[in-house]
């Protein structure tokens, strides 16, 4: 399990019952100490060259939320769901753009992978959880409520993705404070 205090739910048989329409992330966590993030390619229908985790919408044959969220990951990252064990889930967050409720699955990832689908990925980036956790990391950039951002690689993590992490890592904002977060 990883280290760091994390809040998430235990995943349990309630997962598996899910609305038609929905999808699911992947929130993989290499070797307890860094998160693995891809930038969407230009060619995707939505989010195009955002900062993400590996996911997508409910496709016909998918049995649960935990399904979809490995199947997209192994679709993106052209990985074995051996290679993904999922341990816990955070509730639901919307997207501007995208309509449906999107779950966030967090899993452990035993290898990085070495390729990914270029016709979804433009590259796959990671995070350390200890940058991710501070304050100085984190500028707010205040375009609307809870906006978010965090560097990493020179690529900017906002909206969802950036919300959901918060979330993870139990990090609570303070918008009377200048530009930081406060744990």
């Amino acid at each position: 399990m990883v280290k760091n205090k994390l809040i998430y739910k235990k995943l349990d048989s309630s997962v598996e019952n899910t609305k038609n329409n929905y999808a699911s992330v992947a929130v993989l966590f290499f070797d307890e100490v860094e998160i693995l993030f891809i930038k969407r390619s230009e060619n995707m229908p939505t989010h195009k060259g955002h900062i993400a985790f590996p996911g997508g919408k409910k496709e016909k044959n998918d049995k649960s939320i935990i399904h979809t969220a490995v199947r997209e990951a192994t679709e993106e990252l052209l990985i074995s769901d051996n290679l993904i064990t999922p341990f816990g889930y955070i509730d639901s967050v919307d997207t501007v753009e995208y309509k449906f409720e999107v779950y966030p699955i967090l899993c452990l990832l035993e290898n990085k992978p070495k390729k990914f689908n270029k016709n979804e990925v433009q590259k796959v980036l990671y995070a350390s959880i200890d940058d991710l956790k501070l304050e100085k990391n984190w500028v707010y950039r205040g375009l609307y409520p809870n906006d978010w951002i965090f560097h990493i690689d020179n690529e900017i993590l906002w909206g969802a993705t950036a919300k959901m992490i918060i979330n993870i890592l139990n990090l609570d904002l303070d918008f009377n404070q200048d530009s930081e977060l406060h744990p």
